[in-house]
């Protein structure tokens, strides 16, 4: 449940930054602005992508554990259900074989 958690709120975090990425980096300078002015954007433009790519790649590794996990799960359940399976049929096969082999001898 924890890894689900932090996998959506990872998800919600890349989502809300793209969404308010005007607001949190702020407008573009113009191209006569003065070089410090334009540095500051650069640093905040550069800080709020890292931070994006942190974010985007926290969910993607989150959901690659989560699908694996659910794989592993499915899989398991697979084998325990073919298990069942093959020694259902072998018990049926020997209450049919068992009643008719005691009746062939008496005869």
């Amino acid at each position: 449940m924890g890894l689900k958690l932090f996998t959506g709120l990872m998800l919600l975090a890349t989502l809300a930054l793209l969404v308010f990425r005007n607001q949190i980096v702020g407008p573009v300078p113009q191209r006569s602005a003065k070089r410090a002015v334009t540095l500051a954007y650069a640093e905040r433009d550069l800080a709020f992508t890292g931070l994006l790519i942190v974010t985007l790649t926290c969910a993607g590794i989150g959901s690659i554990v989560l699908v694996r996990r659910a794989n592993a799960e499915y899989r398991r359940l697979a084998l325990e259900n073919m298990q069942e399976l093959i020694e259902g049929t072998i018990r049926d096969q020997q209450s049919k074989v068992a009643p008719s082999d005691s009746g062939e001898h008496s005869a």
